[in-house]
């Protein structure tokens, strides 16, 4: 009579088994594929903060050597001394940045720089100008390409900055990042690969045997979970199956795609059958338990009971408060809310009670110390926080500025926590005010310093073109008059040749000759202010190259009645040059003073010589009308002369100034009427160096 009971009750045992087994399974398998998702999703944003992380190491490295004086003076004004001064720096930059290589283009894209300049010559013959990087920096912008993997190279990010002098666009700062490093910091991730227009970029260890994607995918499916959401399932050309989950970066144009196997997630299936069946076993045993389920139910309720009384007694001592004030749970769920932090948060009670505390905090704020600590309610870790500054998130979705606050309390065996909030729009306003005001008045400052740049450089400008008028009237001057000369002998002479009297012939000839002469002078003169430092330096005697000098004057002495102070001396020493440099000294100096003794009566040049065993000056003095006082300023730069138009280039001082400073020595000028001495002074020879 029992028996037949007995089989419907298996039956339905058996059949509540098996519906139960086979929906907890499907749960459970739901449920480790949406885990396993979120694990991908997980994975997926620590790769990309990784990638950008990387990136963004290398991204200053552009506008650095924009920024660079040597690059810009490269840049306006190219040549190989200075091409090789910005190679050495982009050298040593690209060691301390550890990129693969920089490398500096003209506004034609031509290479004029490169951090690998001692290996690989060849990068100077290629052009960059149809690049993407080049393209995007002539407009202006950062730009960014990725050059695709090939068979000849392994991949490479360039980034791109344009080069600015004085709002001009003179050129491109390029930094190449090979694949390979922006992969070092991706080892320890899971299965990933990096793909573009179904090209892959970098993957992992498992992946790397492929170039595209249709050949690493034999077959892709989507399924929907129980919450709404599609997860990818795949098949690799392996076998194995898994989840792919991908996320495009638009900024890049990269597909960036995490693969999960599903082998724990069928290992999971498996165990929960399992456990699906011994729980319809041992069911039954549960029954036994209900009792004490029943007490334990009593006791909570008057644990509730006592921690409503607990909070009656909260809301006496914090509804009058004037900050926000909000208990929590050990959960972290509202439980009070007193009417300043209502009204901070445009909530009402209702509303606001058993919501999570995170959901009043900003998202992107919510991280780092903030989540842990709210992470750690109702346990050993908890510690206090006093006034984090932080950023709340209004109902209406507005957001402001916090002092955050949270404490444990402890009623009647419960846990809670006191959680205070300080609004502090109008302090951070002051703030922002303060921040502006002070960018102004920098942007202000900036704006004079660049006003005063430019004036200085429009002075410099119009002194450069004061001293080529003055050079470009004297050469014409000098230059007309043998000009003019020569057309006279020249017509003379075929007059001559006509009539057949050659007697006057070779006189008109040669005076032909000394006016291409004097016109060599000039020329000459011209070429030594151009071509200022000596080829070759050797000991010289300077004493030995004064005497020479003036025997030559010697003549010009006597006819023009000037009366010659030079005593004689026995000083021995030699100085650092070339003889003809020294004599084209003394000859200057000694033709001025002469000029300038022209017209004066009882005309005296003195000469001296003394040395104070390191040195040896030279001195030159006339008792001349003397320099006058405005004109020392100038007395030293090209093309300035007190002479009159026809009688000078003003070159003479300017050429004396350039030899004596490559000979490392000084030149000064003392001017008085009655007396004017010019000293030179030489560094003398010592006797290591000889």
């Amino acid at each position: 009579m029992q028996f037949p009971r007995f089989v419907p009750l298996v039956l339905l045992m058996l059949l509540l088994s098996v519906v139960g087994t086979t929906l907890v399974t499907q749960f459970v398998r739901n449920w480790a594929l949406n885990d396993l998702q979120e694990r991908g999703e997980s994975q997926l944003l620590d790769i990309i903060s990784q990638t950008r992380s990387e990136l963004a190491e290398y991204q200053y490295l552009p506008f650095l050597v924009s920024q660079s004086r040597e690059v810009a003076e490269l840049l306006q004004a190219p040549s190989s001394d200075q091409a090789a001064r910005v190679s050495r720096y982009l050298e040593q930059t690209n060691l301390v940045a550890g990129t693969t290589a920089l490398f500096v283009l003209d506004e034609e894209g031509r290479p004029q720089a490169f951090s690998h300049w001692r290996a690989q010559q060849n990068f100077y013959s290629v052009s960059h100008q149809q690049q993407a990087y080049f393209l995007q920096a002539l407009e202006g912008l950062q730009g960014l390409h990725v050059l695709l993997p090939t068979a000849q190279n392994d991949g490479a990010v360039y980034l791109s900055a344009p080069v600015y002098v004085e709002r001009e666009l003179l050129g491109v700062a390029t930094v190449r990042i090979d694949l390979e490093l922006l992969q070092a910091g991706l080892e320890q991730a899971s299965q990933y690969l990096f793909s573009q227009n179904n090209h892959i970029l970098m993957a992992s260890h498992s992946f790397q045997s492929s170039k595209q994607l249709n050949e690493l995918f034999v077959k892709q499916q989507t399924s929907r979970l129980y919450d709404g959401s599609d997860i990818t399932l795949v098949e690799l050309a392996t076998g194995n199956k898994g989840i792919l989950q991908t996320v495009t970066l638009d900024d890049l144009g990269w597909q960036v795609s995490v693969f999960n196997d599903l082998s724990e997630v069928t290992r999971i299936q498996r165990n929960a059958s399992l456990f699906t069946i011994a729980f319809c076993v041992v069911i039954s045993l549960l029954v036994f338990l209900l009792r004490e389920r029943q007490l334990k139910h009593i006791s909570r309720r008057e644990t509730q009971q006592a921690l409503e009384r607990s909070e009656a007694r909260q809301r006496d001592i914090i509804n009058n408060a004037h900050v926000g004030m909000i208990t929590l749970n050990s959960q972290g769920q509202v439980l009070f809310i007193n009417p300043m932090a209502m009204q901070q948060f445009g909530v009402s009670m209702p509303r606001i009670l058993g919501t999570y505390i995170g959901e009043l905090i900003e998202p992107e704020v919510f991280q780092g110390v903030m989540k842990r600590v709210l992470g750690r309610l109702g346990t050993r870790g908890f510690a206090q926080v006093t006034a984090m500054e932080t950023v709340g998130k209004r109902s209406d979705g507005n957001i402001f500025p916090m002092l955050f606050s949270i404490k444990q309390m402890k009623r009647e065996s419960t846990e809670h926590y006191l959680v205070t909030v300080i609004d502090i729009t109008q302090r951070k306003r002051l703030e922002r005010a303060l921040r502006k005001a002070n960018d102004e008045l920098e942007h202000q400052v900036q704006q004079r310093t660049q006003a005063l740049r430019e004036a200085q450089d429009e002075l410099v400008q119009a002194e450069k073109m004061a001293a080529l008028g003055r050079m470009s009237s004297a050469v014409v001057h000098e230059l007309n008059q043998p000009l003019t000369a020569l057309r006279t002998y020249i017509a003379i002479c075929r007059k001559l040749i006509e009539r057949q009297e050659t007697e006057q012939l070779d006189s008109n000839l040669q005076l032909i000759n000394d006016l291409i002469s004097r016109m060599t002078v000039l020329t000459r003169q011209l070429k030594t202010f151009a071509y200022q430092k000596p080829q070759h330096l050797s000991p010289v005697d300077p004493v030995l190259a004064l005497d020479q000098v003036v025997n030559l004057f010697r003549g010009r002495m006597a006819r023009e009645h000037i009366e010659l102070l030079y005593p004689s001396t026995d000083l021995q020493v030699q100085v650092s040059g070339d003889s003809a440099r020294l004599e084209q000294i003394f000859v200057n100096l000694i033709s001025n003073a002469c000029d300038a003794l022209q017209d004066v009566s009882g005309a005296q040049l003195s000469i001296g010589l003394h040395s104070d065993g390191t040195t040896v000056s030279i001195e030159v003095a006339d008792n001349g009308a003397g320099i006058k006082e405005a004109d020392h300023s100038q007395l030293f730069e090209p093309f300035f002369t007190t002479k009159p138009i026809g009688e000078g280039l003003g070159l003479g001082l300017s050429i004396i100034r350039s030899i004596i400073r490559d000979l490392q020595g000084d030149i000064r000028v003392s001017s008085e009427p009655g007396r004017t001495c010019f000293t030179v002074t030489l560094p003398l020879i010592s006797d290591a160096e000889e």
